[in-house]
């Protein structure tokens, strides 16, 4: 699948997305993290829990894991370190990996987590639009982004190349749907099995470190 080259001028931004072939879904990418990995994160660096989730910011189900993951991370908010990780599925998913390009620059200038809150309060607006990128544009106004250095952010192919180490290495871990999510490595798919299951495995794992 090739993206197209977008030209959006408002309020002074001008975004250009330049063509690439992307294929994430056949990618074959390291299995490593780099260290804008680091730029998803919240959470004390040293809790003893790692929670990474895999999402995808047009998946309605991802929407519904941030409630819980929210209450999740309230209620253990000293011990657990909180990770998201891209996973955009383009089949079902025509605008996920422009999405995540722009959360991804959102990323490289801390605003990694307004953006993500924004993208997924307004899903079903920008989801259902034909060209979402004037609504992507005003996100990046209402989160205070330098639109210099995101215009030069959205250009540069390391940004989508980052977003496919994500999805590879979460296709290595045994990511099939979104959301997944691993606490200290133990699975866990969908909302349902968050909200339910993810308290009591926290706990235990908590039990192990004393």
């Amino acid at each position: 699948m090739k993206t197209k080259k977008y030209f959006l001028v408002g309020s002074g931004l001008i975004i250009v997305l330049v063509s690439l072939v992307i294929s994430v879904r056949h990618v074959r990418g390291t299995a490593s993290i780099s260290e804008a990995a680091n730029l998803k994160m919240k959470g004390p660096q040293n809790a003893p829990v790692q929670l990474v989730i895999y999402s995808d910011f047009q998946c309605p189900a991802c929407k519904n894991a941030v409630a819980p993951l929210e209450e999740i991370r309230s209620q253990f908010a000293q011990d657990l370190k909180i990770e998201f990780r891209h996973f955009p599925l383009e089949r079902p998913h025509r605008w996920t990996l422009v999405a995540a390009t722009f959360a991804q620059c959102a990323a490289e200038q801390n605003k990694f987590w307004q953006f993500h809150d924004l993208l997924f309060q307004n899903q079903a607006t920008w989801s259902a639009s034909t060209d979402p990128l004037p609504i992507f544009a005003s996100y990046v106004q209402e989160t205070g982004l330098n639109t210099k250095k995101f215009e030069s952010c959205v250009q540069n192919p390391e940004i989508l190349k980052q977003i496919r180490k994500e999805y590879s290495l979460g296709s290595k871990q045994g990511v099939q749907s979104t959301p997944t999510i691993f606490i200290n490595g133990q699975m866990l798919v969908g909302s349902a099995q968050l909200k339910e299951k993810g308290p009591a495995i926290i706990t235990e794992e908590l039990k192990k470190q004393k």
